[in-house]
C-alpha cells in the first residue's frame, strides 16, 4: 500500500509540474537585444547561461569578444559563447580558460541567439573578477 501511495504522489507531482517545466527558459521575446558596441555589465553565473538576441539585417561579419574590467584578473575564469541560428542550430562557438573569448562569424540576414556561460574561480556577485562585458561589432 505504501508503494502505491508513493507512486500516486509521484504521478500527481509530475502532472502538476509538467506545465512549469515545459515553460521553463527564455522565449525569444524575453531575451535582451545585443547591439553594436559594449553591452551592459554581466555576471558569470557559475555555469548558468545567459542568452541574447542578435538581429542581423544584411550579410555581415559578426565579431563578439568578452572583456573583464581593467585591473580585475580573469585568471582561472572559464567563459564560453555559442551562437545559434533561428532554427536553434549551433553555428559557432568560442571559449577561453583565461576569461576572454573572441567569436568571428560570417552571417546572413536573420535572427540569432548568443549564449554565454562561465565560471569564475572564487568569484562572487560582488567581485569584479566575476563580471564581464561583451564588445559587439557587425
Amino acid at each position: 500500500m505504501k508503494v502505491k501511495s508513493i507512486l500516486f504522489g509521484a504521478l500527481v507531482a509530475s502532472i502538476l509540474s509538467t506545465p512549469v517545466l515545459a515553460n521553463f527558459g527564455n522565449t525569444t521575446q524575453d531575451l535582451p537585444l545585443l547591439e553594436r558596441g559594449v553591452s551592459s555589465t554581466q555576471i558569470l553565473a557559475q555555469g548558468q547561461s545567459k542568452r541574447f538576441n542578435i538581429n542581423i539585417e544584411e550579410a555581415t561579419t559578426l565579431q563578439v569578444t568578452s572583456e573583464h574590467f581593467p585591473g580585475a584578473t580573469s585568471t582561472g575564469n572559464r567563459i564560453s559563447a555559442v551562437l545559434y541560428n533561428a532554427a536553434g542550430q549551433q553555428i559557432a562557438e568560442a571559449s577561453s580558460p583565461r576569461g576572454h573569448f573572441e567569436m568571428v562569424r560570417q552571417l546572413q540576414p536573420g535572427n540569432y541567439q548568443l549564449e554565454v556561460k562561465g565560471n569564475a574561480l572564487g568569484g562572487t556577485k560582488e567581485n569584479d573578477n566575476n563580471r564581464y562585458e561583451l564588445h559587439v561589432d557587425y
